[in-house]
């Protein structure tokens, strides 16, 4: 007799994307000069010498929880960034950056993941999936973020899980903190990345755990923007550190935790000018630095 071989997940894929994907460039840079760090991994990546930046794109998620923030806040965020009116649209224009925002079903929440899983293993996988559409317009550089409200405690939550400490530590949010991730471990083992991901996380850290792979596999570098994106980041770090190597850390934001978390995935912010916004706005704000580096030799 035959044993059976094990049922397959719908985590699968994914796990066999991040399985596959090539190898980390080498990076010739040494000393300390940050411009010129900037310069050699995008040469690394992008394998342009001198380094260029000719299109890149903000990917935007946008995902709502039961109960947390206001009534309708990602519906009215993400309806201000589609008419031209939020902060990012205007930075993007002067950055010369394309603006994508995707409705992850915000009209359908996510559940509080204090009480409950926030995604079935298909529903994460299958948003990890459409995340990776930001990769459809072929941008050279991709800076992805969310909108959505108290994003700390989607991210302090997998932070917690994955990195350790105390609730505390990552968000002023401590209680549900603490209270999601003590539901979760006692539902699964929260040392498998994408199981805490998907008990702990919204679509909308979901989507970007997708479009950070997608980059990582057509060697695309990214900038990370805000909290949100770190702790999507945290995720792939925890698969394989490797997974995260085409990242920088635009900025570190006003979030308790987000410093923390940046420090523990071994990112140096390229700004740090307390922008509290998500929204894509600390990522193409350090774009501006990412194009003065592309003039160092």
């Amino acid at each position: 007799m035959t044993a059976s071989s094990p049922a397959a997940s719908p985590f699968d894929d994914i796990r066999q994307l991040a399985a596959d994907a090539p190898a980390a460039p080498a990076s010739t840079f040494e000393g300390g000069d940050r411009l010129a760090e900037i310069s050699a991994w995008l040469t690394a990546w992008t394998g342009k010498t001198p380094p260029v930046v000719l299109r890149p794109v903000v990917a935007l998620y946008a995902g709502a929880r039961q109960g947390v923030g206001p009534r309708g806040y990602a519906r009215e965020r993400l309806e201000a960034v589609a008419a031209g009116g939020a902060n990012v649209c205007r930075i993007a224009g002067v950055q010369g950056a394309g603006l994508e925002a995707f409705d992850l079903a915000i009209d359908r929440p996510t559940p509080d993941a204090a009480a409950k899983a926030s995604m079935s293993e298909k529903e994460c996988a299958a948003t990890m999936a459409f995340g990776m559409e930001a990769l459809a317009k072929q941008p050279d550089l991709l800076i992805p973020g969310v909108i959505a409200a108290e994003t700390d405690r989607a991210a302090g939550a997998i932070a917690l899980a994955l990195v350790g400490g105390e609730a505390s530590d990552w968000s002023d949010a401590s209680e549900p903190v603490a209270a999601a991730v003590t539901r979760a471990a006692g539902e699964d083992n929260l040392s498998d990345p994408l199981q805490a991901l998907r008990q702990l996380g919204g679509r909308e850290t979901a989507a970007l755990v997708g479009a950070i792979l997608a980059a990582r596999v057509q060697k695309i570098p990214v900038l990370l923007d805000g909290y949100a994106a770190a702790a999507a980041a945290a995720v792939l770090h925890a698969i394989d550190p490797a997974l995260i190597a085409h990242c920088q850390a635009s900025h570190v934001g006003t979030a308790k935790g987000h410093a923390r978390l940046l420090e523990a995935l071994g990112k140096r912010p390229l700004i740090n000018l307390d922008i509290a916004e998500e929204e894509g706005v600390g990522g193409v704000t350090a774009l501006a630095l990412v194009r003065l580096a592309c003039e160092v030799r």
